[in-house]
């Protein structure tokens, strides 16, 4: 049994998550709020989304990875009744997340302003494209678009066009929210106040760019170099080399039985297409695998190129379970791991995605709608159950 067996309970997730006890309400629509709320899930907290009657949130992104470990109430916002029962349920929450278009649920009566007004303590998270404010703030976009605007597109490779085919705002925002949201629930306990998280994907993605040395408005990138490329190997896969430090260019030549190489230094950029083609003819001679397991413990600083298929086959992602199957479909489990002094902790809540409506009665019950109330709402359309048209 591993020790993340023997310190979790029935459901599968540690007993002492850092975020037990935390309610979240899930308002979002799309995947930005699901990565979000999924970690704070993960971490503890009792998500519920709120679903539109009948809706298909395949339609909205939202997966097996992405609805996995919460719970789904179905209101209808748009019901004459949908914002009283916001304003209620909202009781029942620390933390609500949305993504709407900025104004628009204060329009329809039941944004941050008008809810914090009767909970106060409720730490409210907008997750927008490009913000609360400023002249792009209502435009509609998608992960190519924040990625564009935020100029990571062009740092990543300048050589345009070229298209990524993951998304990378999105979970970068998410991160950053779920960041800002465990910050201001610290907050709360000093003040008894909740906060109003304004997250912008557009400058989430900026921000990725702050580790270069450069300034933003010369450009981040950074040089391809004989020490820092991509090389093909015999079985036509790809390692990468990173071996930009001398003790690491050292290890790298010495390793791939060149070791004249190393006295070049990794920086140099004279004979570089030269020392290209050299190490290009070195790892053409063994496969990728070999390559790792042999200049990986000298310190050589070099990777495999994984696609899906070999991410969940990597004997370093199998040890430490890095991936989780869930309704059969392999995910990647939660990152973050906790310690304490008997080691390393991770869960990932592998609870498979609710159906739309699974938990309405639930959540009213817990927001101290009665019997009665419940059945009204349902009756009236403002609510309702899994399976409902």
């Amino acid at each position: 049994m591993s020790m993340d067996e023997t310190r979790a309970g029935s459901s599968g997730l540690l007993i002492a998550q850092p975020l037990s006890g935390v309610r979240v309400l899930d308002l979002s629509r799309f995947p930005p709020g699901a990565y979000c709320t999924v970690l704070l899930g993960d971490l503890g907290a009792e998500v519920c989304r709120v679903d539109a009657p009948g809706a298909d949130l395949t339609r909205a992104g939202i997966g097996v990875g992405l609805g996995r470990g919460r719970r789904s109430a179905a209101i209808d916002l748009r019901h004459p009744q949908g914002p009283e029962v916001l304003r209620r349920v909202a009781g029942w929450a620390d933390v609500l997340v949305e993504n709407n278009r900025p104004g628009d649920m204060e329009a329809r009566g039941y944004g941050y302003r008008q809810i914090s007004a009767e909970h106060p303590r409720l730490v409210w998270c907008s997750i927008t494209g490009f913000g609360q404010d400023g002249p792009y703030a209502r435009y509609p976009g998608h992960d190519l678009t924040y990625t564009a605007q935020s100029g990571l597109l062009a740092a990543i490779n300048p050589e345009l066009p070229w298209h990524p085919q993951q998304v990378l705002a999105l979970p970068i925002g998410a991160m950053l929210a779920a960041s800002a949201i465990t910050a201001a629930l610290f907050d709360r306990e000093r003040t008894g106040r909740g906060r109003w998280i304004d997250i912008s994907l557009t400058e989430a993605a900026t921000w990725l760019l702050t580790g270069s040395d450069r300034s933003l408005a010369e450009g981040s990138w950074i040089p391809v170099s004989a020490s820092r490329r991509l090389y093909r190997c015999a079985d036509g896969r790809y390692v990468t080399v990173a071996a930009q430090e001398p003790r690491t260019w050292a290890a790298l030549c010495e390793g791939l039985g060149l070791p004249e190489l190393a006295r070049e230094g990794p920086l140099v950029v004279e004979h570089s297409a030269e020392l290209e083609a050299r190490l290009a003819s070195a790892f053409a001679t063994r496969p990728a695998a070999e390559w790792l397991t042999l200049l990986g413990p000298k310190g050589a600083a070099i990777s495999i190129v994984n696609h899906g298929a070999d991410v969940v086959s990597d004997p370093h992602v199998r040890t430490r379970e890095s991936v989780v199957e869930i309704e059969g479909v392999p995910l990647p489990a939660n990152p973050i791991r906790m310690g304490d002094r008997d080691g390393f902790h991770r869960a990932t809540n592998t609870g498979a995605p609710p159906k739309v409506g699974a938990d309405t009665s639930w959540l009213l019950s817990n927001a101290g709608f009665s019997t009665a109330e419940i059945d009204g709402l349902r009756s009236a359309g403002a609510v309702a159950d899994a399976g409902s048209p």
